[in-house]
């Protein structure tokens, strides 16, 4: 039975918002050289241009750190500096490093959906990084003034402080709905029921990342620089500043 994903649970009703949970108990089902698999987690495998997750497990009369989290086939693998030797532990997120990651994950959705509508330019790639991230638009040749408007058209979604969905949809409904869907192409057609996340009508796209549950979160986005990636690529560069 694949690891349960606790942070990938639609919030329903008045229960806190699972992305922003940081602590969590589990149960040992396998045991590796280096890691260990446990039945349910809320720390985050590397993936998606998302970095992972990194923190401690904690039992009665140890801790682990959490080095590295990868995922493969359904199960989440935590890396650890020692291996646990309890059945249970409890599990704690570095939160500093996950915030950090949510901030710049929402971002990139908003940058990705305006520059597509506006620009007709496709996200082919991004990294996500604590401090700064970038994201490969195509077809683009963005010009200083592109750049300025699309830093502008950020922060103005941005401080009209709209919520966040996180929801699921059935494939046949997203594909009706998304806007660029290529996306599509890179999820396994298998998988019929896809984990969404929109943000007001700036954007509308299915993910498996952590994110905010609020725009305002971001702050603001100041665009550092762009690079020509070869034809028709550009790379935008940014950071985020304090609201």
């Amino acid at each position: 039975m694949a690891t349960r994903v606790l942070y990938m649970e639609e919030r329903r009703g008045q229960d806190p918002d699972p992305n922003y949970a940081r602590e969590f108990d589990a149960r040992i089902v396998e045991r590796g050289p280096d890691f260990v698999v446990l039945d349910q987690t809320l720390f985050y495998a590397e993936g998606g241009g998302q970095p992972d997750d990194t923190g401690s497990l904690r039992w009665t009369d140890g801790e682990a750190r959490v080095l590295r989290v990868t995922k493969e086939k359904g199960f989440v693998k935590h890396h650890v500096d020692r291996m646990p030797n309890a059945d249970s532990v409890h599990g704690v997120i570095d939160w500093n490093r996950r915030y950090k990651h949510m901030r710049m994950h929402t971002s990139q959705h908003l940058m990705s959906g305006l520059v597509f509508r506006k620009y007709a330019a496709r996200t082919v790639g991004n990294q996500i990084h604590m401090d700064y991230s970038r994201v490969d638009f195509q077809p683009a040749n963005f010009t200083t003034d592109d750049l300025k408007r699309i830093e502008d058209e950020c922060n103005g979604v941005v401080a009209s402080a709209q919520d966040v969905r996180i929801f699921e949809e059935d494939r046949v409904v997203v594909q009706n709905k998304i806007e660029d869907r290529a996306l599509l192409d890179l999820i396994p057609q298998s998988v019929r029921r896809l984990r969404i996340i929109q943000i007001g009508t700036a954007d509308y796209c299915p993910c498996g990342g952590t994110h905010l549950k609020n725009i305002s979160e971001i702050g603001r986005v100041r665009i550092l620089e762009k690079r020509s990636k070869g034809k028709e690529t550009d790379r935008v560069v940014y950071e985020l500043l304090p609201a």
